[in-house]
C-alpha cells in the first residue's frame, strides 16, 4: 500500500507531540516500513525532538535561539522552495496546537534541509572527483549538513573533506582549520574526525575541534556526549575520553610545549593521561557558551583572554582575514582581553591602543603594527 508523505508527517507530528492513537502508531510504522530513505529522515527528526532540552546545554540562550543556532541554514532563499515540499497539513492542529506545531516545525524545518543538502549533494557529485570538499575563507564562516543530519558549522581559514560513499560503513571526514559537529546518533556508523595528528571518533554528541596546520597544537572541547581521542603517530599510546565541559589540548611536537596554553579557567579533571604532549582540563560551568573562547566563535565573538600580541594577531587574522605584522618585538610582552562581535579591524585596534602602545597601519589587508 502506497501512502502519500504528507499522511507520514502528519503521524509524525502527532507522534512526537504525543497525540497519536494506538492505530495511528501503527499506521506510521507500516508507512516506513518500505522506506529506508524516509526512515532515515524520520529518526533524524525523532533524536532531535528527544534531546533538544539538552541541544547545546547554553545558560544565556532561549530554546528559540538555540534551536535558530545550529537549524538555521544560511541559504534560506533555497530552503523556502523545498518547504513548499512539505504539506500544509502539518501546520495545524487545534488539540494541544502549541506541542503540536512545534513537532510539525521541527518536521518542516529538518525534512527542509535535508532535500536541500540532498539537491546541493548532487549537483556537486556530478563531478569527477570521489572526495566532497568545503572550503571557508579567511574572515568568514559556513555551515553544512551532512547526508546523515549531522550539523558542522566551520569557522575561518578552515577545510572540511569527505569522500562521496560518506556513511555505507562508516562517517569519516578530515578537518583542517576549526568545526564546531553536531553529531547525528547512529551506533551502526561511527563518526570519524580525522586531523593531521589524531583522530576523533564519536557516536553522537556536540563537540568542538581546532586543528590549523600552522598552529602547535590541536584542540578538542567537548560539549556533550562523549568523544574518543587517538594518536595517529602512535598506535601504541593509550586512547583519551573526554567527558562534558572537558578540553584536551594536543602538542604536535615537544619543543612547543612552553607555547601552548589554556585560557579558560580550569577546573579539576578526572582524566589521567599518561602522555606528556597531551593536557585536559575542565572548563568552567558557570560561564556561558557564549563567552567561552573555545565556542564564542558561534555567536561571532572573538574571545581575547590573557593572550599575548602573538596569538591575538593571529586570532585576528583569521576573524577579519587580513595579515598581521609585529614590526616591534618588545610588543610580543603584552598580554589582552577583551570581546569584540561587530568592530571592525580599526575599532578592534582603537580599543587595544587603551592597554597597550602601539601604532598601526592598514593598507591592502596588511596591518603593520609597532610601538
Amino acid at each position: 500500500m502506497q501512502y502519500p508523505d504528507n499522511r507520514i508527517w502528519n503521524l509524525l507530528a502527532l507522534k512526537l507531540s504525543g497525540e497519536a492513537t494506538s492505530d495511528e502508531l501503527h499506521e506510521l510504522d507500516s508507512c516506513l516500513e518500505n522506506s529506508p530513505g524516509l526512515q532515515k529522515i524520520v529518526n533524524s527528526i525523532e533524536s532531535y525532538w528527544n534531546e533538544k532540552n539538552g541541544f547545546l546545554n547554553i545558560s544565556d540562550e532561549t530554546e528559540e535561539e538555540r534551536f535558530h543556532l545550529i537549524l538555521n541554514a544560511e541559504n534560506d532563499d533555497d530552503l523556502k522552495k523545498e518547504e513548499s515540499n512539505i504539506p500544509a497539513e502539518i501546520k495545524l492542529r487545534k488539540q494541544h496546537q502549541y506541542t503540536w506545531l512545534l513537532a510539525a516545525a521541527s518536521i518542516v524545518i529538518i525534512v527542509a534541509l535535508t532535500l536541500f543538502f540532498k539537491v546541493d549533494t548532487r549537483l556537486r557529485s556530478s563531478s569527477k572527483t570521489d572526495i566532497q570538499q568545503v572550503l571557508v575563507k579567511p574572515g568568514t564562516k559556513s555551515k553544512i549538513i551532512l547526508p546523515d543530519g549531522t550539523v558542522v558549522r566551520l569557522n575561518s581559514s578552515s577545510k572540511l573533506t569527505y569522500n562521496n560513499d560518506f556513511n555505507e560503513n562508516v562517517r569519516e571526514v578530515n578537518l583542517e582549520g576549526e568545526a564546531f559537529f553536531d553529531v547525528t546518533k547512529d551506533a551502526k556508523h561511527p563518526f570519524i574526525v580525522h586531523t593531521s595528528n589524531i583522530d576523533i571518533r564519536v557516536l553522537g554528541t556536540l563537540f568542538n575541534v581546532k586543528s590549523y596546520e600552522q598552529d602547535p597544537t590541536i584542540e578538542t572541547t567537548l560539549l556533550r556526549g562523549s568523544i574518543e581521542v587517538f594518536n595517529k603517530n602512535d598506535a601504541s599510546a593509550p586512547k583519551v575520553i573526554l567527558k562534558p565541559n572537558e578540553k584536551m589540548i594536543y602538542r604536535k611536537k615537544k619543543e612547543h610545549s612552553d607555547q601552548s596554553k589554556n585560557n579558560a579557567v580550569h577546573y579539576p579533571s578526572t582524566n589521567s593521561i599518561p602522555d606528556e604532549n597531551i593536557s585536559i582540563s575542565a572548563l568552567s560551568p558557570y560561564k556561558p557558551d557564549s563567552l567561552k573562547e573555545e565556542t564564542s566563535w558561534l555567536y561571532n565573538k572573538l574571545v581575547i583572554d590573557n593572550d599575548d600580541f602573538v596569538e591575538m594577531a593571529k586570532k585576528m587574522e583569521r576573524w577579519y582575514g587580513v595579515k598581521i605584522d609585529i614590526l616591534s618585538p618588545a610588543l610580543k610582552q603584552f598580554h589582552f582581553k577583551g570581546i569584540f562581535e561587530n568592530e571592525t579591524i580599526e575599532q578592534a585596534l582603537d580599543a587595544l591602543q587603551l592597554t597597550a602602545r602601539f601604532t598601526y597601519q592598514i593598507q591592502d589587508n596588511v596591518v603593520s603594527i609597532k610601538q
